[in-house]
């Protein structure tokens, strides 16, 4: 009974981080780059040499344990290839002090002309 119990636990757990979306965080319309942030794009390298993103520090998803003292200490805007690489993301990056500000879901269908991105210097 109690290890029905745990195992049921750990189940929930496991897919509540992964298909559940983190709370307060959401989809960006369009990249608008402020001096204060940063774009990490997190898919995989053979993406993002085929659609480069300007600006963006790659970084996939499955390098972000060994390499996220690498991201500056900005807010981050998140660029994904689906939800659940961005929410497995995002809650590795919030408990590692990260603050972010949205995301785009960047599916494979998306053509280079579709990106809508501005360039925003922060106004004092």
């Amino acid at each position: 009974m109690i290890f029905s119990l745990i195992v049921g636990i750990l189940v929930c757990i496991f897919l509540y981080n992964r298909y559940f979306p983190v709370v307060g965080i959401s989809a960006l319309q369009s990249i608008d780059i402020h001096s204060d942030s940063v774009l990490l794009d997190l898919r995989d390298y053979q993406t993002t040499a085929k659609e480069q993103i300007p600006d963006a520090i790659n970084i996939p998803y499955a390098y972000l344990n060994r390499y996220y003292l690498e991201i500056p200490n900005k807010k981050l805007l998140i660029i994904a290839t689906d939800s659940i690489e961005k929410n497995l993301a995002i809650r590795f990056l919030k408990k590692r002090k990260f603050v972010i500000l949205g995301f785009i879901i960047c599916d494979r269908k998306r053509s280079d002309k579709q990106w809508s991105m501005t360039s925003k210097q922060k106004t004092g």
